[in-house]
């Protein structure tokens, strides 16, 4: 089937999907910022008394890359449940990439030793754990999108 013109009316089914895609990308971008600010806050209070400037700039880039972080994991999903696998893998590197600079800023940053060793242990395992967590969200995200677009053409 040919895309329509443009003097023609869409599909309601995709308008209705594309809105509802861009209502969750900018909902999910919200809760990211959120959580990034709770972060800066407990990052800052805990390792403030180490190197200030460094907390600051790790906040800095982290709010500066949670913003592309949620869309890069919004339109991950959207990428997957379209079939569509390299758009998916741009989108899944651009997340990867903003979910690890502040990590990686934080450790270049003390590489002299300006943190306890257990602020290293505790920010690989916040990675980690918070990496895992993404990897299965975005799991759960792409298979319930798959099985709502299945029972929407089964309905139709």
């Amino acid at each position: 089937m040919a895309a329509p013109l443009p003097s023609e009316p869409a599909d309601p089914v995709d308008l209705d999907r594309t809105k509802r895609r861009r209502v969750l990308e900018l909902s999910w971008a919200a809760g990211v910022v959120a959580f990034v600010l709770v972060r800066f806050v407990l990052a800052y209070s805990a390792l403030a008394k180490y190197d200030p400037l460094t907390v600051w700039i790790f906040g800095i880039l982290d709010l500066g890359t949670a913003v592309p972080y949620a869309i890069g994991t919004a339109r991950l999903v959207t990428s997957l449940v379209d079939h569509k696998p390299q758009a998916a893998a741009r989108w899944g590197a651009l997340a990867s990439a903003c979910f690890l600079a502040p990590y990686l800023w934080l450790a270049w940053a003390g590489r002299e030793g300006q943190f306890p060793t257990v602020v290293y242990v505790v920010v690989a395992v916040l990675a980690v754990c918070l990496g895992i967590n993404a990897i299965y969200g975005i799991r759960r995200r792409v298979r319930d999108e798959r099985d709502a677009a299945v029972q929407e053409t089964t309905s139709v």
